[in-house]
């Protein structure tokens, strides 16, 4: 079978001529080390402008994602409330404020006896939305959660909504992230979380408690780092919502008493009171870390015991078997040529007559 006439300029694309190879031999292998996969070309080395270029379109869909994402949030908004007075569409805002946050309460009360599930939905759709993109307004919606449910029935629900909302930035992160492994900074700041991962892999649940109970890193850190650092979906979810359980008592039982409050002082988010308490968790989160830690020195100074004492035992028995066995082995070998010595005698001389 002969070979094509090679391609010329004009009658083929730059992109054809750096990737067709051709070699002198007809029976050449189909892999070469210029093209070592099946159908694949040699990759590119990377380069600033590629490094840009996959920024700018990991860029470009997340402002796609995020346009959406506010669409969605729009729709549910306007489909679930029930329809508002007049006087009341000015207060349906996102609390940035204490006197925001008020107005918002005495809203939902007003409408969440004759619309309790549909300022539910309202309620969690927008927690979500605000968890999913790290935005700012998580604090007064949990206490806001404390003043329309009550503390009983707004903790668990502040819990599930955080932990869900974190592993949605999670999901985002994992699917638009790895373009920040381009950037030197990003990486390196990887490196360093991947480290301190593989450190506190065995205890990976309280390390990731504790995380969130600290006030340093934020929590968007977190969201953002865990999905490119071996962290998988279940445990993120899991120390997120029991992470974020004191800080979501402190939160809804402000908001229990937030009408009798009169302004932002009464809040006392840093308070003695708060602090052990906080405290207490971080003691509660440590105790089977250093329980387990404690087990596991008992049962490796067990082993190490029980593995002298075998040896101990295997050098005994050595000693009281091994001179018997090679005597033993000496007295046939010195019967069997005894043995042969006489046969050899008395067989020896009777050949010889004959």
């Amino acid at each position: 079978m002969s070979r094509p006439p090679p391609l010329q300029p004009s009658s083929a694309s730059t992109y054809t001529l750096d990737t067709v190879h051709y070699s002198d031999d007809d029976r050449a292998p189909l892999l070469t080390p210029a093209t070592p996969q099946y159908g694949a070309t040699v990759p590119r080395s990377p380069n600033p402008s590629s490094s840009t270029r996959i920024i700018f379109n990991a860029t470009l869909k997340m402002a796609c994602l995020f346009v959406v994402s506010t669409l969605l949030l729009g729709g549910t908004l306007w489909l679930a409330l029930p329809t508002l007075e007049d006087a009341d569409r000015p207060l349906l805002r996102i609390p940035k404020s204490f006197a925001q946050l008020q107005a918002l309460n005495g809203l939902l009360k007003k409408y969440r006896d004759i619309y309790p599930y549909r300022i539910l939905v309202c309620y969690v759709t927008t927690y979500l939305f605000l968890q999913a993109f790290s935005l700012p307004g998580s604090m007064y919606l949990s206490i806001l959660g404390g003043a329309v449910w009550g503390v009983a029935r707004a903790l668990p629900l502040v819990c599930c909504c955080v932990a869900t909302g974190a592993s949605l930035c999670y999901l985002i992160s994992a699917a638009l992230g790895p373009a920040l492994l381009t950037l030197p900074k990003w990486k390196a700041v990887l490196d360093k979380w991947a480290t301190k991962i593989r450190h506190n892999k065995e205890n990976i649940i309280s390390f990731l408690i504790v995380l969130r109970i600290m006030p340093l890193p934020p929590h968007w850190v977190v969201n953002v780092v865990c999905p490119h650092v071996g962290i998988g979906l279940v445990p993120f979810w899991i120390s997120t919502a029991l992470g974020i359980l004191g800080v979501s008592v402190i939160h809804t039982t402000i908001g229990g008493g937030l009408d009798d409050m009169t302004s932002p002082d009464d809040f006392h988010l840093i308070s003695w009171r708060n602090f052990f308490g906080l405290a207490a968790i971080v003691v509660g989160v440590l105790i089977p870390v250093g329980l387990r830690y404690w087990f596991r020195t008992e049962v490796e100074d067990v082993g190490d015991a029980d593995a002298n004492e075998e040896s101990g035992e295997d050098e005994d028995r050595i000693l009281a078997v091994g001179p018997s066995r090679v005597a033993a082995k000496k007295d046939y070998s010195s019967e069997s040529e005894d043995s042969d010595e006489d046969i050899i005698l008395e067989a020896g001389p009777s050949s010889e007559h004959k």
